[in-house]
């Protein structure tokens, strides 16, 4: 199999799990039939970006309602995840060591930060470990291997990502004095290289978290009762993202002066931190106002264009 071949089997595994289900096997079917060329990867590519930005749900208008809140809490799920790389990210250019311009303006816009990152992280795990414990408990019961091992893949996760941030620490440690290193060979490169893995490597054990945690909720299919709970904290967690990126956009322009101290790996670190939280709470908020939009009283309305 050459390389067009399997980008546009990946492109069609990309698609959302709605339009896999109804579609999925006859695009796959047209794809192998047509053979491999970019332009219809370029096809396939904008498909999926059009399929996860105005998903369609199947089904009577109660499963329409059913799919439009568990994609809602999915979606902002992993906005959130987004988010919070962003708070690390951030945190770790401005206060990683504390940079000189971090006052007035710039302090209070990272303080306020810092506050609503947490509390929205509480609110979010534990409305999460109320919402793993209804998928967990009748999975087991019914012996549903297919939900109960996607629902306890994040403990190991973070298990693995807890030992190697460990390891890194030592290492840091051990190479890396206190007044810091200068980015030059040898050493200088090789903690570069090692931060970078540990950034990489973060990045995808944050997504795989959300990854498996969606996998198992979309398996599990919660009632409608306990799907509207979840997009309402959805909603509140929107809220949280949105006034995150808030701050994160003050401290950045506060810092952005002459007197902010922001180098330019530091300038590199926060403009890529808030704009993650930007594009964070634009997916959030348009997911969670679609969600809203579908707990009102009467027909779902336009549910297949929602993000």
């Amino acid at each position: 199999m050459n390389v067009g071949a399997r980008l546009q089997r990946l492109l069609v595994a990309a698609y959302p799990p709605s339009f896999r289900h109804r579609y999925g096997d006859e695009l796959a079917s047209l794809v192998e039939d047509s053979g491999p060329s970019w332009r219809d990867s370029l096809d396939l590519a904008l498909g999926v970006c059009r399929a996860w930005a105005a998903p369609v749900f199947g089904g009577g208008p109660a499963e329409q309602r059913r799919s439009r809140l568990q994609s809602t809490t999915i979606t902002v799920l992993g906005a959130w995840c987004g988010s919070v790389l962003a708070a690390a990210g951030l945190a770790k250019a401005v206060d990683d060591p504390p940079l000189h311009g971090l006052h007035g303006a710039a302090w209070t816009a990272y303080d306020v930060g810092t506050v609503v990152v947490e509390c929205t992280a509480a609110t979010v795990l534990l409305t999460g470990f109320a919402f793993w414990l209804a998928v967990m408990v009748p999975a087991l019961r019914a012996r549903r291997r297919d939900v109960v091992a996607p629902a306890l893949a994040p403990a190991f996760v973070v298990a693995a990502w807890l030992g190697a941030t460990g390891l890194v620490g030592l290492f840091a440690r051990h190479e890396v004095p206190a007044a810091g290193i200068a980015l030059t060979w040898p050493r200088g490169a090789l903690v570069l290289s090692v931060f970078v893995a540990w950034l990489a490597l973060t990045a995808a054990c944050v997504a795989g978290c959300a990854a498996s945690a969606s996998v198992a909720l979309r398996r599990a299919r919660l009632s409608v009762t306990n799907l509207a709970t979840s997009t309402v904290v959805a909603a509140v967690a929107a809220v949280g993202i949105a006034a995150q990126a808030t701050a994160s956009v003050v401290c950045l322009v506060s810092l952005g002066g002459a007197g902010g101290g922001l180098d330019r790996r530091d300038a590199v670190f926060c403009a890529g931190s808030v704009a993650l939280a930007v594009v964070a709470t634009s997916v959030a908020a348009v997911s969670a106002t679609r969600g809203l939009g579908a707990l009102r009283p009467g027909p779902p309305g336009p549910l297949g264009h929602t993000t």
